[in-house]
């Protein structure tokens, strides 16, 4: 399967699988020559890595192409997307393309289609490595506890959550400060045969303060810029991507909103359903959360939200980002 695509904003393990596959198929001694690096965020290096699979390996082993922030099934491009079309049809067994992306690829276009088609044929694979939601708080705690497992670390009550508000879920990150936790409490516990880390342990070790993206909404929604900016600014320095951050953000104030707009609407479970909500015990503690909101105010910060977004896509660094969007709000 020469075509391989692989997207999530766990990064970390998207560039471990991309470093398995380059080490998995390609000569220690020819590896220079054969792997070949392109930007997909600029188009002429999108065509000239499609161009470059085409030809075959230099001396032992394969070949591998990678295209970085892959275009090709999020961007709507029918010379790209014919262009890869030929390529698929034309790749020699031995080159490996791989299409890295934090998005996942959108159903609705045809390429993608047409890498479905692939996938079935076995002529391609796609594999994905997504962080849990940031508002799907037992997905986390889960993924966190998968973590622990393989690194033979055992949690008590609470911890995990502790775990994910003082260090974040940067998978690298997570890794190495578990690390550093489990040979701190192995000195400390010399007579323990495993590690426990309780909740109490991570606060002593890294006493930081608590920030989640409930706490940063409830903060924008009272109109208390500074101290959000301070929590996301928290969120970001431990590692949290920007670009799941404001798709968290921008997910929960559109659920906000749409209950603030329904305000008058008794069917509860009318209002789940439109606002995308699974408990709908929720909506209650929303409405109050928009209690003394407008709907002015709502979409105003939605169209701020929007626009940080767009900026950290275009790379833009994300703490000035947040600050210059957000302190507008308050003008």
């Amino acid at each position: 399967m020469p075509i391989i695509v692989i997207w999530g904003d766990d990064k970390t393990k998207c560039d471990s699988e991309v470093e398995k596959i380059i080490t998995q198929n390609i000569s220690e001694t020819w590896r220079n020559l054969n792997t070949s690096k392109f930007n997909g965020d600029e188009s002429n290096q999108v065509f000239q890595a499609l161009d470059e699979a085409q030809s075959p390996p230099l001396g032992d082993g394969s070949r591998v192409i990678l295209i970085n922030n892959n275009p090709i099934f999020n961007n709507k491009d029918e010379l790209l997307q014919k262009k890869f079309e030929f390529l698929a049809l034309n790749i020699p067994n031995s080159t490996f393309l791989i299409l890295q992306s934090i998005q996942k690829p959108d159903s609705r276009i045809k390429s993608t289609k047409f890498l479905k088609k692939l996938i079935n044929e076995n002529k391609g694979r796609e594999i994905n490595y997504k962080l849990p939601d940031i508002w799907d708080s037992e997905k986390q705690k889960k993924y966190v506890e998968d973590i622990c497992n393989d690194l033979d670390i055992k949690l008590d009550k609470g911890a995990s959550q502790a775990i994910i508000e003082s260090i974040g879920l940067d998978t690298l990150r997570l890794k190495n400060e578990l690390e550093k936790v489990s040979l701190y409490l192995s000195a400390k516990q010399k007579n323990k045969d495993e590690i426990l880390i309780s909740s109490t342990h991570i606060k002593e070790i890294f006493n930081d303060q608590q920030s989640n993206i409930f706490k940063i909404i409830d903060l924008l929604l009272k109109n208390n810029i500074y101290e959000s900016l301070v929590e996301i600014n928290n969120l970001l320095n431990k590692g949290e991507p920007p670009l799941r951050l404001i798709a968290g953000l921008t997910s929960q104030l559109r659920m906000h909103t749409v209950v603030f707009l329904l305000n008058d609407e008794q069917d509860i479970g009318k209002i789940s359903k439109i606002a995308g909500i699974a408990n709908p015990k929720r909506i209650f503690y929303l409405r109050k959360n928009v209690k003394h909101c407008s709907a002015k105010f709502l979409i105003n910060m939605m169209i701020k939200l929007l626009n940080i977004e767009s900026s950290l896509k275009r790379g833009n660094n994300p703490l000035n980002v947040f600050a210059e969007n957000l302190m507008s709000l308050t003008e």
